[in-house]
Order: C-alpha cells, then sequence, then structure tokens
C-alpha cells in the first residue's frame, strides 16, 4: 500500500504599507498645530522620525530652489534653513526635521513654530504669496524598525 502523504503549497503574499505623509490638500493651508499633530500621531512624537521630502516643483539644481526665502542677503537666515530643510544638513550623520531644526535653533528660527518649514509646506511666508497653497515639500514618516 503507497503511504498517502499531505502536501501544503505556501502563497507569498506582498505586506502592503503605507506611509503617512503631510503636505497641503485642495490649497487648505496647514499650521504649527497641523505638523505637531502629524509628528505626534504618526512619528511617535519625534520628528528624528520624519523626513522632509522635496516635490517635483523645487528646482533642486538652481541657486533659488523655491520662488520665497531667497530674497535677502546671499546665505541668509532663510536661505540657509530652507536648504537644509530641501537638501539636509552638510556633513550630518543622518538628515531628517530634527537635524534641520536643530541646526536652525542658533539662527533664531523656532523648533516647535518652524516658520520656515511651514512655508515651505504652505507655498510661501504669507497668503500673499504667488504660490500660496502649494506645498514644495512633504513631511514623510520614515519607517521603523519592528
Amino acid at each position: 500500500m503507497a503511504k498517502k502523504t499531505n502536501t501544503v503549497t505556501a502563497t507569498a503574499q506582498k505586506a502592503t504599507t503605507t506611509t503617512a505623509t503631510l503636505q497641503v490638500t485642495n490649497g487648505k493651508p496647514l499650521t504649527y498645530k497641523c505638523i505637531w499633530d502629524f509628528v505626534n500621531t504618526h512619528a511617535q512624537g519625534q520628528l528624528a522620525n520624519v523626513q522632509v521630502v522635496p516635490l517635483s516643483n523645487v528646482k533642486t539644481g538652481d541657486a533659488v530652489p523655491v520662488p520665497f526665502g531667497y530674497n535677502g542677503k546671499v546665505g541668509g537666515v532663510r536661505a540657509t534653513i530652507q536648504n537644509w530643510l530641501l537638501f539636509g544638513v552638510k556633513d550630518a550623520k543622518q538628515n531628517n526635521a530634527h537635524v534641520a531644526l536643530t541646526h536652525a535653533k542658533p539662527l533664531g528660527h523656532s523648533y516647535k513654530s518652524p516658520i520656515c518649514l511651514l512655508a515651505l509646506l504652505n507655498g510661501g511666508y504669507s497668503p500673499s504669496s504667488a504660490t500660496w497653497g502649494t506645498s514644495f515639500v512633504k513631511l514623510v514618516v520614515k519607517p521603523q524598525a519592528s
């Protein structure tokens, strides 16, 4: 008599994950509260878990990558902070929102009320900006190790 065997076939399914992001939608401007609600809800309350990702409307190879914040003196405070947020802090071991905002603090930029980050999210520093309501960056939660 032949021995009966059971065969088990396993089917691997690709895991799907969604990454939390924050940027202007439907032209509705964001606030500092929106930023911190996002960080607290999706990034374990830590800006170190958040990447600032330039969108396709940022002119990455240009001296003036966005149409606001670069009208002051060359290498001015806003331009410097915006560059750190857009491209990272040179020689930093890692680049995330925490690193950029920590470097910006000695320049007078508030960590809790980051106006340059809010401007990049809202498309300018005030509603009179021609690009107001259009994000130039999005905040993305970095995947966390399990």
